[in-house]
């Protein structure tokens, strides 16, 4: 007749008994998985800190959609709509036209996007490349003409002004509002004039009434605004508008919104995910990269469990064939070496997630400077209550896996056999 098992009790009492004894051993198991568990803390604390430092900067000062002046469903040039009939019997050649790309009726697609449930706000601009030139420097600009007010909801730009007013657009004829890095690139301050030129447009002379920084150093360094009237001047392009931004209420619907858009109007669309493509697939790869690392060293971490767990089991054997001996069974002891790495899995976890939290406390103030994708003086760190929660998780299955072999390994422990061998 088989035994019943032994209270969960004695289980405990036993368990915590033998770690006890080899506090040591013990003890370096449990910092392995603590500076897993801490690893994982820091390093996602990190990546999600610059992510989402990234990502609100981008959907802030960047439009959720845009449409472009690119027809999805062009029109076939004039004489070979006619091929073939009374008109023209055959085309050979026809020039290329002349005529410059634009969205056609622009504030009508305005106003009928604005009436979409999903969007917010939509402006009209028109955008193209510029040289400035001021004291001996040149520098290249992607150069945005807008009107201030619909441009202002769409992007608040003026959130981010450093100095001047994005207003004085408007009432300042003549006038451009730079990125700081352009300004401090070429040495500009407000009320400097900067000679500003576009291949096929007309040379100006603007003055400089704003200047902002969106952290961002990809558009701080390369992007300027003026009113859509002076850029179709320098531009050479007049009375065309050849984008359409708009903000949604839920940048997450983003890609949706889009197709529904291009459907609409039959405009060439692009949603923030699609224009910052390459930016997102690094956050991905990073991603990749922190769990690979992470796991290595949690998977380090369960060795060490592992190892030290076989040693205390080889020597304990005599310990297990007494307890055997005592009415014991082989699924206690199979208990006893689990319950063992569960309390080291839980003791590493808990220190880890106390560690990690500290540990983001502090690069949180830690001064670096930082100029890549997005400009921060100290680490951009963030915490989510998941990443303890996962954690503790991660560390409870190290710690039980690990302990599965030697559990195993000391269940078929025989009594006879050892305490025949110690008496021998």
């Amino acid at each position: 007749m088989k035994t019943a098992l032994a209270p969960l009790k004695t289980i405990a009492f036993v368990a915590l008994r033998q770690l006890w004894e080899r506090k040591l051993l013990n003890g370096i198991a449990v910092g392995g998985v603590t500076l897993g568990v801490l690893v994982l803390i820091a390093m996602n604390g990190i990546m999600l800190g610059f992510r989402e430092k990234f990502t609100s900067a981008i959907l802030k000062i960047s439009p959720h959609v845009i449409l472009f002046d690119t027809e999805l469903r062009p029109q076939q040039p004039l004489l070979r709509r006619y091929a073939g009939t009374l008109v023209s019997a055959h085309v050979a050649h026809e020039s290329p036209t002349d005529r410059q790309a634009r969205i056609k009726r622009p504030y009508e697609i305005v106003r009928a996007t604005r009436a979409v449930a999903d969007v917010q706000a939509a402006a009209p601009s028109l955008s193209g490349m510029a040289l400035l030139d001021f004291g001996g420097k040149t520098k290249s600009v992607d150069l945005r003409g807008i009107e201030v007010d619909p441009q202002d909801a769409v992007t608040p730009i003026h959130e981010y002004m450093k100095a001047g007013h994005l207003r004085d657009l408007e009432t300042s004829s003549d006038s451009i509002a730079l990125g700081a890095g352009i300004a401090e690139d070429l040495g500009l301050t407000i009320g400097d004039t900067v000679h500003a030129a576009a291949p096929g447009g007309r040379p100006l002379d603007l003055r400089v009434v704003a200047i902002f920084e969106a952290e961002i150093p990809p558009i701080d360094k390369t992007r300027g605004y003026t009113t859509l009237r002076t850029a179709q001047t320098l531009l050479g392009r007049p009375d065309i508008i050849n984008r359409i931004e708009i903000r949604l209420r839920d940048s997450d619907n983003a890609v949706r919104v889009n197709d529904a858009l291009e459907r609409m109007f039959g405009y060439d669309g692009e949603s923030w995910q699609e224009s910052n493509a390459n930016f997102l697939a690094i956050f991905a790869m990073q991603d990749m990269v922190v769990s690979f690392v992470i796991g290595a060293i949690l998977l380090v971490g369960g060795f060490g469990i592992l190892a030290i767990q076989i040693m205390i089991v080889l020597q304990k054997q005599r310990d297990i064939a007494i307890l055997r001996s005592v009415g014991l069974r082989r699924a206690d002891i199979l208990r006893i070496v689990l319950l063992q790495g569960v309390l080291i899995a839980l003791v590493g976890g808990a220190l880890g997630d106390v560690l990690g939290k500290a540990a983001i406390h502090y690069l949180g103030q830690l001064p670096v400077k930082a100029e890549g994708l997005v400009k921060s003086d100290t680490f951009l760190c963030r915490e989510s209550p998941s990443f303890y929660v996962w954690g503790v998780v991660f560390a409870l299955v190290v710690g039980v896996v690990a302990s599965l072999i030697p559990a195993y390994r000391g269940s078929r422990v025989e009594p006879v056999e050892v305490l025949r061998g110690q008496l021998g």
